[in-house]
Formats: C-alpha cells, sequence, structure tokens
C-alpha cells in the first residue's frame, strides 16, 4: 500500500480545507471533531469520536514504559526452548473467541 500526498494551503486564519479523501478516510464531516497526534516532526489526523472510543487510559503509559525497557535492553526474546514448550503444550487446545465466557470470573 502507498501512501498518498494530499494537500491544502493554510490561509493567514491558519484555515484549511480538508481534502475530500482525508474526510472519507477519517469518516468524518462537518462539525466533527478533528484530532492532531503530533510524532516527531509528523502531525497524525485522528477521528476524536473513534479515537476515544478505542482508547484504553492506560495503554500510551504501558506502552512508553515498555519502549524504555526495550530501548535498555531489559525486554528480550523467548528462547526458542521455552517458545518450542508452549507450542508443544498448545497444540492440542482449541479456542472458540467468540463464544460466551461462562463461570465465575475474578477482576
Amino acid at each position: 500500500m502507498t501512501a498518498s500526498v494530499l494537500t491544502s494551503k493554510l490561509t493567514k486564519r491558519s484555515q484549511t480545507t480538508i481534502p475530500k479523501a482525508v474526510k472519507n478516510a477519517l469518516h468524518v464531516a462537518a462539525g466533527d471533531e478533528i484530532g492532531y497526534v503530533i510524532e516527531g516532526e509528523s502531525v497524525r489526523l485522528v477521528n476524536v469520536a473513534m479515537q476515544a472510543e478505542n482508547e484504553d487510559p492506560m495503554v500510551e503509559q504501558f506502552l512508553g514504559l515498555l519502549a524504555k525497557d526495550i530501548g535498555q535492553g531489559r525486554v528480550r526474546a523467548f528462547p526458542q526452548s521455552l517458545y518450542d514448550r508452549i507450542e508443544q503444550l498448545t497444540a492440542s487446545v482449541t479456542v472458540d473467541h467468540d463464544a460466551d465466557i461462562t463461570g465465575a470470573i475474578r477482576i
């Protein structure tokens, strides 16, 4: 999948028209709120309503800690022997991800 670069001009009042293809990709219309996510020297537009729907308040903090640990070499891949053992122990296990959860649930 190749990225397309769409452009629009910025007015003196810092306003712009969002190209139709961008509005369609974000599933936004007049009156909807658009968010700006700054990532280094790039900015990503997001549909605020959809972003809030899928947002878990702890995920960003967890990912930040994980990135720090990876950067400091504290996170390593599973040894192949452990991966092989997991495969062996779960080879006959089937999971229905759409099945209802039954029994007691402890939170």
